[in-house]
């Protein structure tokens, strides 16, 4: 069978079943382990699928490729988002000093916190406008370049701060998340938040469900420097089982 053969056969099996596992299509079309592999990277490297552990699966052409904007993200999964909004407010613990990312999941974990005290850092707006008129809270706002797309503060005053603070617990968002990286739409941002969970005693990434095995422009930190993976509970089995090898998962 020629080359493009194989791949059309791949393709129609992903659009038939969703996903497709590189055993079985070994045994249907007799032919070596690599060749299947070498068909899967270049159906990736054309953006048609998403390599996942033991096989592949279709790229979801309903997420966009380019970055939303705060104000088209928020109303995006928001039941997934409130149930991982409740677990990142259950993991601020009273007297707590927390970093708190961009993300319009992040910063509804302020609505379910029913803690009196703790300290609050984050280069996001939108975060800060959710704290700012609460006294149980020191909020700190941590200046930059602005970014008005997502509303953080990213670039060398930044990053300079954040790597000469210390804090409990960081909680950063991620646009994409494979069992190896995670991943974000942009370089500045994705560096500010690695030097934020560097930052952490504890470090926390939050993705829902639809974030995982899948791969944005750059990767900003390793899974396996996590602590915790806070996602939904619609994470699939193959998912918990596979990431539960590199970081320990919260999603209820």
């Amino acid at each position: 069978m020629l080359k493009e053969e194989r791949q059309k056969y791949l393709l129609d099996q992903l659009k038939k079943n969703g996903i497709v596992k590189v055993t079985e299509i070994i045994q249907e079309l007799k032919v070596a382990d690599m060749t299947i592999r070498r068909d899967l990277q270049e159906l990736e490297n054309k953006g048609l699928i998403i390599r996942i552990h033991g096989g592949a699966k279709l790229v979801d052409t309903t997420i966009p490729l380019v970055e939303l904007s705060h104000r088209e993200k928020k109303n995006i999964h928001l039941s997934e988002k409130i149930k991982i909004a409740k677990i990142i407010a259950t993991s601020i613990e009273e007297g707590d000093t927390v970093f708190l990312g961009p993300g319009t999941t992040i910063e509804l974990a302020y609505d379910f916190l029913t803690i009196e005290q703790a300290k609050i850092i984050t280069n996001s707006i939108h975060v800060f406008n959710k704290f700012k008129n609460d006294a149980r809270f020191e909020i700190i706002l941590i200046g930059g370049a602005y970014r008005n797309k997502t509303g953080a503060f990213v670039g060398t005053i930044a990053n300079d701060f954040i790597s000469n603070i210390y804090v409990k617990k960081s909680f950063i968002g991620v646009n994409g998340l494979d069992t190896t990286t995670a991943f974000t739409s942009n370089e500045d941002e994705g560096l500010t938040q690695r030097y934020a969970l560097n930052s952490a005693e504890i470090k926390y990434l939050v993705a829902d469900h639809h974030k995982l095995d899948k791969k944005d422009f750059y990767g900003f930190y390793s899974l396996n420097e996590i602590d915790y993976l806070i996602t939904d509970c619609a994470i699939t089995d193959s998912q918990r089982e596979e990431f539960e090898k590199y970081v320990k998962i919260m999603d209820h």
